[in-house]
């Protein structure tokens, strides 16, 4: 059975919320009112359909914050290896998927960096935890002029990346390592595209007169205090 544009996207848009695949067919079935018969239809819209973003990034800062997370599969004991490298303010500059945790899946996030760099842009410094491989990899991928900085206390911590680490809860259980690899990517595209909703919140809404009226009327106290002090 052939299904229309319309339906795919939502069931795509509805898997990349997290939800398992049965419920997304239930899901689709309510908002739709069409059945999608099988588990291994959606998986393979993500293989036909699934997005990727690939354009060049802008206003990039001169520090980059890179890092690596587990992230459970649908077994207990097994996982897979989530890398990232992110702008301070702003989207994942590249973001890399492995079954190891090694120097060779280190400089895979790197090259996954570099392919979105901006014309005349070049990173200063990369700030990352302890792991030796990261050193090695920015100097063999990016050159010896990119600094590398490890994080040495709670003040110079590495927040920027950890903080993103949260979106491992909108993750499935994954079965495979492809089907993690085509979800990240699609979910990639979905939360950090220009017209997506929280690229929107978190550019025009965050910091704007609007955001300081609401915050004003949720923690009146707390604003006050702020303004006393200056801020």
């Amino acid at each position: 059975m052939r299904h229309t544009k319309d339906v795919v996207e939502t069931s795509m848009g509805l898997r990349s919320e997290g939800l398992s695949l049965r419920r997304t067919r239930i899901r689709t079935h309510k908002i739709k009112k069409v059945l999608v018969r099988s588990n291994q239809t959606i998986l393979n819209w993500f293989v036909k359909f699934g997005k990727r973003p690939v354009q060049a990034l802008k206003n990039l800062k001169p520090r980059l914050f890179g890092d690596e997370t587990k992230v459970r599969m649908w077994k207990k004991g097994l996982f897979f290896w989530l890398w990232a490298l992110r702008c301070e303010a702003s989207q994942p500059v590249g973001w890399h998927v492995s079954q190891d945790r090694d120097m060779h899946e280190t400089k895979m996030l790197m090259w996954e960096a570099r392919r979105r760099f901006p014309v005349g842009y070049w990173p200063e410094a990369i700030r990352t935890d302890k792991v030796p491989a990261y050193g090695f990899a920015i100097h063999s991928v990016l050159g010896h002029a990119v600094k590398h900085e490890k994080v040495i206390s709670f003040r110079h911590g590495n927040n920027v990346i950890e903080n993103f680490w949260r979106c491992k809860s909108h993750f499935p259980r994954f079965r495979t390592l492809e089907n993690a690899r085509l979800f990240i990517n699609h979910w990639m595209w979905e939360n950090f595209r220009d017209d997506s909703f929280f690229w929107l919140w978190h550019h025009t809404f965050i910091g704007s007169n609007l955001h300081r009226e609401v915050m004003s009327c949720l923690f009146p106290c707390r604003t006050i205090n702020l303004l006393r002090r200056g801020a």
